[in-house]
């Protein structure tokens, strides 16, 4: 048996797999943010621990399985978000979420240091507040850092708890500012510059493969034989889920919006704006975010409706009556109604909210990211949304398919779990251009654009 275990930025999601790769049940608890505002993202490591034995137990209860029979997880995870544990391994620090941007002068700082040449070596276009090397900085002289610490990522920490050693896949260390590319290993320039150390970060391993154990282990409820797998981050494992090695690039309608394709056996950089990183399969992928998809969403239902209800919220966007001056809607300005340029129904401010996240994907990405009439795979919450799709589908100009695979499928794969690709077996979703939409909103695009004022390159999740 083996368990797929997805970090995500909302939730923490489950899947138990059979010998044959069969889905045999799933699970979803929301993850236990302590504090969550506009520049602090904090967890506590025990709520974090106990929602991941939770969605243990929900999976087990489902299923005539025990603990004991589980032979395998595998850990795919959001990138950044990381606590700090003492020798003992014992967490002495909350997890500071990859959201949180109190390290925005250190960010600053660092990318003066380390200049343009961060892009080729770490793979992101540049420096962030949201990258841990930002980060422990910014611990480090705020006194809630020092050398006995050890650095230990969300899906580590978890592993470590399980009774393996303090690892990291080379992929969703990639992420974190402290990784470089070329060299495959911590890069002495970045930590220097950080202030921390190799063995405070933990060793590197291939995504995919089984961690070494040690002698402690924090649950005794599974075999001592269990294994644990790092399967990169959930952005990779979704694309791994979907064959997109094999031409299918992936958009990902989540907490952010992530457009995520296969770039080759080449290194990068690949664009001056896309984050790009070793592919688990062999080659490289790019990955651009923006960093407001279905938050922005869920503040527009908040803020329209006085609560959070996203089926009525596509059902009520469905219903607006649209011209060339309706709306429009910027998710980088969430938080007011300035968000808004224009006035309008509810119904015309829903559809509003839906194009124009679509329309900010559609600028980061260009216009060679995908090549022309390819399929491009869904994934996300927002995919469950039939009407935003077809709205994404209007505005790409490309046909979307919602993904039968997932993360929780990419990271059963690289565990070993003989998942079929992009699972041929379902019968997926898809959505065709409509002819009949396209110059309005190529009117409507154009105004978009003419009042828009992108911010930096996002960080992923």
């Amino acid at each position: 048996m083996i368990v797929a275990v997805d970090c995500g930025s909302t939730n923490m999601k489950a899947a138990l797999y059979g010998s044959e790769g069969n889905r045999m049940a799933e699970a979803s608890r929301p993850l236990p943010y302590t504090i969550q505002t506009r520049t602090r993202v904090e967890l506590s490591p025990e709520a974090v621990w106990g929602c991941f034995l939770d969605l243990i137990h929900d999976l087990c209860g489902k299923t005539a399985v025990t603990h004991r029979e589980i032979r395998r997880i595998a850990f795919t995870s959001q990138a950044q978000t990381f606590t700090t544990v003492d020798p003992e391994g014992k967490a002495v620090t909350p997890f500071i979420g990859w959201a949180d941007v109190r390290a925005q002068e250190e960010a600053k700082e660092l990318q003066t240091l380390l200049g343009k040449d961060f892009h080729r070596l770490s793979g992101s276009p540049a420096l962030s507040p949201m990258h841990v090397t930002s980060k422990v900085l910014w611990m480090r002289r705020g006194h809630s850092l020092n050398s006995t610490m050890r650095i230990v990522s969300l899906p580590s920490f978890l592993a470590m708890l399980l009774g393996a050693v303090h690892a990291t896949d080379r992929n969703l260390a990639a992420m974190t500012g402290l990784y470089s590319i070329s060299e495959k290993q911590w890069s002495s320039k970045m930590m220097e510059a950080a202030g921390v150390e190799t063995r405070q970060l933990g060793i590197l391993v291939e995504p995919g493969a089984v961690l070494e154990k040690t002698d402690i282990r924090r649950c005794r409820d599974f075999s001592p034989d269990l294994d644990i797998v790092m399967a990169c981050n959930d952005h990779t494992a979704g694309a791994v889920g979907c064959g997109c090695r094999q031409g299918h690039p992936t958009l990902t309608l989540g907490t952010a919006g992530v457009l995520y394709r296969y770039a080759g056996e080449r290194p990068g950089p690949f664009s001056r704006s896309g984050l790009w990183g070793p592919y688990p399969l062999g080659g490289y992928y790019e990955l651009l975010c923006l960093n407001h998809a279905c938050s922005a969403l869920d503040w527009a239902d908040q803020f329209l409706h006085g609560s959070v209800d996203s089926p009525r919220f596509a059902g009520s966007a469905r219903k607006a009556q649209t011209n060339e001056n309706s709306p429009l809607f910027y998710p980088d300005a969430q938080g007011s109604a300035d968000a808004w340029l224009g006035n309008g129904t509810v119904e015309q401010r829903a559809y509003s909210v839906l194009e124009g996240i679509g329309f900010a994907l559609r600028h980061l990405a260009g216009e060679n990211f995908y090549a022309e009439g390819e399929p491009i795979m869904v994934l996300g919450g927002g995919s469950r949304l039939d009407h935003w799709v077809q709205i994404a589908a209007n505005i790409f100009e490309h046909t979307m398919v919602c993904a039968s695979g997932d993360g929780l499928d990419g990271a059963a794969q690289l565990a070993g779990a003989p998942i079929p690709s992009a699972r041929e077996s379902l019968r997926p979703r898809s959505f065709l251009p409509d002819p009949s939409k396209r110059d309005l909103l190529a009117l409507r695009y154009r105004r978009w654009l003419s009042q828009y004022r992108p911010s930096s390159p996002a960080t992923p999740a």
